[in-house]
């Protein structure tokens, strides 16, 4: 198995397990569940028998938990280990969302390759390194495909391939630089978000033989749903340039999400309201004052 046990079991936030190691507030354990901070995804938040984990490091391929207070238990000991559900299942979505926006950014801007992902509590930012200009119709066009894909209730899944296979595969997203953490043993840990089967779908991103391909595979190690229906809402929130070729897509997953969706629809109720036409209307009229 390349990656970590959450990465491959991130539907399992309950788990019995024994103590190895414990260093102070540090404790390693037999088997973990816990995801370690990488892949630009944050650590889980959870408890380790009733004792809240403040941190869980990635130290040489191990996870290392960092408790809130020295354990009262010690090496040998089994202990009942639970994972904050809610918060991974956040991330889960976050990241799964991301892997949408790659596969959707690949389709719609010119020669755009991934190239670097931040998954905080409020909002996610995707890097991608491309030439293209990205205005407001873009986004609009983002926010809009993205959605369309989650509707559309794509598979995700997850499994790892020889270097060399995923070198060969032209649909695949590597980065040697970005994806070093998911290289384990001369393999790598490939997500995958399937082709639909939708007709319009198809033809509009179909290759050359009309066959359509993966909407995204990408060399990741992080948590994944197993369907983009259970993403959820997502909105995109705009763009910036954080270095040269480089443009930052920022979106929201889940509450964060419908709170700007709702702020959006007041502002544009209120703007049909003051110009008193229809929302239609409102951008011919704007242009028009």
């Amino acid at each position: 198995m390349t990656g970590q046990r959450a990465a491959a079991e991130p539907y399992a936030t309950r788990f019995e397990t024994e103590v190895t190691s414990i260093d102070g507030r540090r404790v390693w354990l037999e088997r973990s569940h816990f995801y370690g901070a990488s892949s630009g995804q944050p650590a889980d938040r959870g408890t380790i028998a009733d004792i809240e984990v403040s941190d869980v490091r990635l130290v040489d391929g191990e996870q290392v938990h960092v408790l809130a207070e020295e354990p009262s238990f010690r090496p040998g000991h089994r202990v009942l280990c639970s994972v904050d559900r809610s918060f991974r299942m956040y991330c889960m979505r976050a990241h799964t969302a991301s892997h949408v926006l790659v596969g959707t950014a690949r389709r719609l801007l010119e020669d755009a390759t991934y190239a670097g992902l931040e998954i905080s509590p409020e909002t996610v930012q995707v890097d991608l390194e491309t030439n293209a200009t990205v205005d407001d119709e873009t986004l609009i066009e983002l926010d809009e495909t993205i959605t369309r894909v989650i509707w559309e209730s794509r598979p995700v899944s997850w499994d790892d391939v020889s270097i060399a296979e995923a070198r060969e595969r032209e649909e695949v997203a590597l980065n040697p630089e970005v994806d070093a953490a998911v290289v384990e043993k001369g393999r790598v840990r490939l997500v995958t978000i399937e082709a639909e089967n939708d007709r319009q779908n198809r033809s509009r991103f179909a290759g050359a033989t009309g066959a359509a391909d993966p909407w995204d595979v990408s060399a990741c190690g992080g948590t994944h749903v197993r369907n983009t229906r259970e993403i959820g809402p997502v909105t995109v929130l705009g763009s910036s340039s954080p270095a040269e070729d480089v443009t930052r897509i920022e979106f929201a997953v889940g509450p964060q999400a419908i709170d700007r969706r709702t702020a959006e629809k007041r502002a544009a109720f209120a703007a049909t309201a003051a110009l008193n036409v229809d929302l239609e209307e409102v951008g011919d009229e704007l242009e028009r004052l």
